[in-house]
């Protein structure tokens, strides 16, 4: 049995399993962004400002807003959100808390198993020192921190106001001789959303082309998955043809591929930033998150140069 026969079947195990944990880490994020983007519209500027349920008067307030004097009417009304609107807010954020949990449990479980695999591949090279042990590794962790990269958000960003008060809105009428001074008060409590945005780069390409911007969504595309996919192609037929080495059009291509891992993440970082931050109004609050993606996407750069350096040194030195 070739030595390099028992360091494949783990890694093909590990890539199995690493691929189910992954999935299902991606669509826990699909649900989170769901309900996010479902409270962001429910907590839209429009929706909010036309909604009549976000005009329930306060009654606790409005008992005592009637007083005549003089032939003046003094009229304060006080506005709220209604006790409906406010549970369906509450039910929203309660579902995007069970999904952060979930995501946090699934990363927990998916790097808990790259632990797992390194730590097992590092006792095989330390007391075995199989041929291509190192390569084989880097290049199963690289296929699903590229595969998770790809599929996940890399950036959550939006445009909110919090607890928005209007203020005194006075408005003074005379009807039949009687003068009457009507004041309206209103506070909308909470968040109002004005943007909000969280995409990975599979879902970025997508929408350029959506979009009809074909010469950026290619880019992406270009950068961000097919050059990965043909340098781990490459890769892994160089682990089962090793004598491929020998061949200067593979490295020259190896080598020519990595230049090129790191100008994705910056292209995809602006873009989501560009497409986001175009849409923001002057004077509206933003925030930004970095989300596991980016983590992910920018670990594979990380492994895949790593590796094409291992490519450049001699068979006997790398493995």
């Amino acid at each position: 049995m070739p030595k390099k026969t028992i360091p494949i079947l783990i890694s093909l195990i590990f890539l199995i399993v690493s691929f189910i944990l992954s999935s299902f880490l991606i669509q826990e994020n699909a649900v989170y962004k769901k309900a996010k983007e479902q409270l962001a519209a429910e907590l839209s500027y429009k929706n909010r400002f036309f909604n009549p349920e976000e005009w329930e008067p306060l009654e606790e307030h409005n008992a005592d807003g009637f007083n005549y004097k003089d032939g003046q009417i003094d009229v304060n009304l006080y506005f709220g959100s209604s006790d409906k609107q406010k549970e369906k807010h509450n039910e929203l954020t309660t579902t995007i808390q069970t999904a952060e949990r979930a995501i946090q449990w699934r990363v927990f479980g998916l790097l808990i198993s790259l632990l797992i695999y390194s730590l097992i591949m590092s006792a095989i090279y330390i007391y075995k020192k199989p041929p291509m042990v190192v390569l084989i590794t880097l290049l199963s962790l690289s296929i699903i921190c590229l595969y998770t990269g790809l599929f996940t958000p890399m950036l959550e960003i939006g445009a909110i106001e919090r607890d928005l008060d209007l203020g005194t809105i006075p408005i003074q009428k005379n009807v039949l001789g009687f003068t009457i001074d009507l004041t309206v008060q209103k506070k909308f409590e909470g968040d109002i959303y004005f943007y909000y945005q969280s995409k990975s780069i599979a879902q970025l390409i997508q929408l350029l082309f959506n979009q009809n911007n074909f010469l950026v969504g290619f880019s992406i595309l270009l950068f961000s998955v097919i050059f990965p996919l043909l340098k781990t192609c490459l890769m892994v037929y160089f682990v089962f043809r090793p004598q491929i080495e020998a061949k200067k059009w593979f490295k020259n291509i190896v080598l020519n591929l990595s230049k090129w891992s790191m100008a994705d993440v910056f292209v995809v970082a602006i873009f989501l930033g560009f497409l986001a931050f175009g849409n923001l109004q002057a004077g509206v609050g933003t925030y930004s998150n970095i989300s596991i993606g980016l983590y992910f996407f920018f670990a594979y750069c990380m492994l895949s140069i790593i590796s094409s350096m291992l490519v450049k040194m001699p068979t006997e030195e790398t493995f």
